[in-house]
């Protein structure tokens, strides 16, 4: 029989309970339990989560670790405000002393800034919630931040952004070490809709331009996103939402500082990209579902709002998505 890999978690006071439950529930995983023994590891042996959970029988920090031990540093709230804490400069100063021993190390969310404040990202390509990259740049000024992308691998070190996407460097890992099927199996028992490759932007096009208080325009931008392949135009989107089309013009104009006609594009470039990375369909009929009338119409709008082309687009994901 192997014998397992070690996987730590190293829990700090304030976690948030979604940082630290996707890689507990992925890796605790009955098709793992042969291969993977998890260990939560902390400071101190109980300490209250950001969402209010005690957690208790924490095992101490280990003296040393092996070769093939994961070390999976735990986001929590607000981390970079904490740095100071002794709890958080005991696992500082232990991680320093066991950085060249792990097999692998992982920040999950602000837990890359643990890692950033122990030197381990000097020099690597890393990220953490888009809310923090600038702390991550000042107490890592040597480290290569990506802003925009939910997680990152170089060497032996991951890094991952916001809470969810936890889920998908830890999906990664299974892939890489225990195959795609087994990473499929977990995601669908999971009822995870889709495993993202790391490249994909921490904010949604769908996210954005939203920060406004105009509801006729949030529900024009609704309608869009409901079915942005529909052949929109201002007209009907007015009669929706009971406006003039000069009105709505203006309007959605001063609320989201696009015009309609450059939303409704970037509406369908969006769903481009998503059908790019979640199917094999053809570039012409990903056209056609987009709302274009050829795929030379799509080119050239893509080109607008994106670098390359679709077909490039479409390459890089399958060199990236291993």
């Amino acid at each position: 029989m192997n014998k397992k890999r070690r996987v730590y978690l190293l829990v700090l006071p304030r976690v948030h309970l979604l940082d630290l439950a996707a890689p507990a529930q992925i890796f605790a995983h009955p098709s793992l339990e042969e291969s993977i023994e998890l260990r939560y590891i902390s400071p101190r042996p109980e300490l209250q989560s950001k969402q209010g959970l005690h957690l208790a029988n924490l095992e101490p920090l280990p003296e040393r670790l092996e070769a093939d031990d994961w070390l999976l540093l735990i986001g929590t709230s607000q981390l970079n405000k904490h740095l100071h804490e002794a709890d958080y400069q005991t696992a500082i100063q232990w991680l320093t002393f066991v950085k060249q021993q792990f097999g692998l190390l992982a920040g999950i969310c602000s837990g890359s800034l643990l890692a950033a404040k122990a030197g381990v990202l000097d020099g690597k390509r890393c990220t953490t919630h888009h809310d923090l990259t600038a702390s991550l740049c000042q107490i890592a000024p040597d480290a290569l931040v990506q802003e925009d992308c939910i997680f990152v691998t170089d060497g032996n070190i991951w890094t991952s952004a916001g809470i969810t996407t936890g889920l998908d460097l830890c999906l990664q890992l299974v892939d890489n070490h225990w195959g795609q099927d087994r990473a499929v199996q977990i995601a669908r028992e999971m009822v995870i809709y889709m495993r993202r490759s790391g490249q994909e932007a921490q904010l949604s096009f769908w996210l954005n331009h939203r920060n406004h208080t105009q509801s006729r325009v949030h529900k024009v931008q609704d309608l869009i996103m409901e079915q942005p392949g529909f052949d929109w135009d201002v007209s009907l989107l007015a009669e929706r939402v009971h406006l003039s089309e000069r009105h709505l013009r203006r309007l959605f104009l001063q609320a989201t500082g696009f015009n309609l006609q450059e939303y409704l594009q970037q509406a369908r470039i969006e769903l481009g990209r998503q059908l790019l990375e979640q199917t094999k369909l053809p570039i012409d009929v990903i056209a056609e579902r987009c709302g274009f009338h050829s795929e030379r119409s799509l080119r050239r709008v893509w080109a607008r709002w994106q670098e390359g082309t679709p077909s490039q687009y479409r390459r890089n994901l399958n060199l990236i998505d291993i």
